[in-house]
Order: C-alpha cells, then structure tokens, then sequence
C-alpha cells in the first residue's frame, strides 16, 4: 500500500486524506482475529448507484489514498467499478484480498479497476497461516497469488496481522517474500475483537514488540523489502524513525476522524474501520452526507477534542505524550477499554 506523507506541521482543518472502505462483508474465510466477523453479507449492502455516490463525495473532499477491503473484495459486485471511478479521479486506490479466490475472472477485474497494487493477507508460514484462517489450503493460494500477481506486472503487498502463534515465522515469512519479489509487507498487532473478542491469549506479549521493531528496522536496513508498521506498533524506542515508512519523525498520534475515515458496507462512517463497535459510528451515508458527518460539531471528539490530561496509565506521565497522543486507539480500546491507555507501547522511559 502507497503511503501517504503526512507533513509534521499538519493543516488545522481536517479532511479525509486517507480511507479504508469495507464494500462487503461477505468472505470465504472465518479467521481467528477477524475484527469485523466477515463472512455473511450485511443487509442492505450498498447498491453500486450509492459507492459511485460516496466515491465522488469522498473525491470532492481532497481524498489522497483508499483501500478497498472486504469480507473478501472479490464478493462486491462491480468492485472494479468503484475502484476505477477513484483512479480516473487521481487517487491512489489499492485493494486487500486474502488470495484465496484469485482466478482469471479476478484478474480481469484487477485488470479494468486500474490499480497497480494488491496487497493480501499473510499470517505466517503454512501451519500458523492455515490455522489462523481455518483453512488448509490457504498458504498455497496465497504463495500463488504473490506469484501470479508479480508475473502480470503488479506490484505487491503483503498485509500481516501478527498474533502469539505467528510471530515466531517473521524469520521465514522474510524469507518467503523476498524469494517472491513482493515489494513491501505492512505489520500490524492483532486487537481482542471480533472473532478474537475476549482472547487475550491470542494476542502477542507486549513485551516482544521490541522484537518486531527491531526486526523491521534490520529488515529494512538490508533494503530488500521494504516493510512498515502499523499504527499500533510502536512507539519511540530507538527503531522509530526506521519503521514508519511514511514519516522518518516517527508516529504523530491516531489519525482517525482526523485526516483518516472509515466506511462500512451499509454505509456507516467512523474515523478508522478497524474501530469494530457501533460507539465509533458518526452517522450513516443513507441519511447524511459525508460532508455532513465529516464537519457535524463534535464528530469525531476522541481525536479532534484529544487533550494529554485525557490519557491514563503510562501515558498520563509519558514525555512523548504529547507527540503520539496515547498511539492507536483501537488497540487502546480494546485490550484495555480505554482509549487512551496503551498497554503495547515500547517507549523505554515510559514508566507506569
């Protein structure tokens, strides 16, 4: 996935510079840390009359970066529809599959959409990665279609949401992917959610994220894949300005409702669409503009009203506290039911 380059001085006004948009629910998956539990359809999924609508309100507010995510992408109709509509309009449009179902029919969407890149979930070498997507032969398809995607000239990603059981794979997963010329591997800490809802065993220690920044940075160092972490791993220990791809500063704080927006398959608008609960919900797209929701007082207020004294734990003492702002507030969220107490930060001097 492009990275957008947020400037360390950013504009006062907010616009949605960046967007994930779920356009179905739908999956043939049913993994172990699935946040939203794809696998039906939502009633009353979005008619494609209504993306093309949306697509043009998120257009017309300065748009830079979407990705179009499922459930599983392949099962939105006319997907490549959307897809085309923003890449004829100037903005950077990629996709996320799991690779599963990846055939000549995909390829000729892939094909008319006009994106150059297709990132596709990776959780590790064949055991973890099948385990974790409660399918045995998930790995092979996934390995085919980092290959068959490289083959028709597109450039590739791989997307790894990093649990206990497959953290011990990076080695190999490292390996595997440079064998496959993918160009670059995006890392991100599964959150206790969804299918993972009350599963903290699931979840790495937080004391490894060292671990996982040490080996990007070492990774990256070698510049054979470039490799980036997410939102929610981190932050300030010595790897910093190493891992975040887009910002050698380092992590600015969550950017949800901010600069970032999140749409779901009905409609539904929230800063960031790894915010799986209803309390995230802004308004709907049936009923309001995004516009409208976008600018409504008070949207948003976990970011856009965010104040230090706000923030608990570690962070509340934290001399950082004012740059990353607690980090990410959906793995905040959900393994401690605050937004603003981070239990996976690696920051060195942050003491509780």
């Amino acid at each position: 996935m492009k990275l957008y380059n947020y400037p360390k001085n950013m504009l006062e006004e907010y616009y949605p510079r960046q967007a994930v948009w779920e356009l179905t629910l739908k999956c043939n998956m049913n993994c172990l840390h699935c946040g939203s539990k794809a696998g039906k359809s939502r009633e009353r999924e979005l008619t494609l009359d209504e993306c093309m609508d949306i697509s043009q309100q998120l257009i017309d507010m300065g748009l830079k970066l979407i990705t179009l995510i499922g459930g599983e992408i392949f099962y939105k109709k006319d997907w490549e529809k959307i897809a085309r509509k923003f890449v004829d309009n100037g903005v950077y449009t990629n996709i996320i599959t799991n690779g599963y179902n990846l055939g000549d029919e995909q390829y000729r969407q892939i094909k008319e959409s006009g994106i150059k890149q297709v990132g596709i979930s990776f959780d590790g070498m064949e055991e973890s990665h099948n385990k974790i997507r409660r399918n045995n032969n998930s790995f092979e398809h996934v390995v085919n279609a980092f290959k068959r995607l490289k083959e028709q000239g597109y450039s590739t990603e791989a997307v790894t949401t990093l649990l206990d059981l497959n953290v011990g794979d990076l080695e190999e997963m490292y390996n595997l992917l440079v064998d496959n010329k993918v160009d670059m591997w995006q890392l991100q800490l599964a959150s206790p959610m969804g299918n993972a809802e009350g599963k903290m065993n699931l979840l790495i220690d937080p004391a490894k994220v060292v671990y996982i920044t040490n080996f990007i940075k070492e990774k990256n160092d070698k510049g054979k894949i470039r490799i980036v972490a997410g939102d929610n791993i981190g932050y300030f220990d010595e790897n910093e300005e190493y891992i975040r791809g887009y910002n050698k500063n380092g992590f600015l704080g969550c950017l949800a409702g901010k600069y970032v927006v999140g749409i779901d398959s009905v409609g539904n608008v929230k800063g960031c669409e790894s915010l799986y609960s209803d309390d995230f919900i802004e308004g709907n797209l049936r009923e309001n503009s995004l516009k409208e929701i976008w600018t409504r007082p008070g949207a948003f207020a976990y970011n856009r009203n965010f104040d230090v004294t706000m923030l608990d734990g570690k962070c509340r003492t934290c001399n950082k506290n004012y740059i990353c702002a607690g980090g990410c507030r959906q793995l905040a969220n959900f393994t401690t039911g605050n937004c603003y107490k981070s239990i996976y930060c690696c920051y060195p001097n942050a003491k509780n």
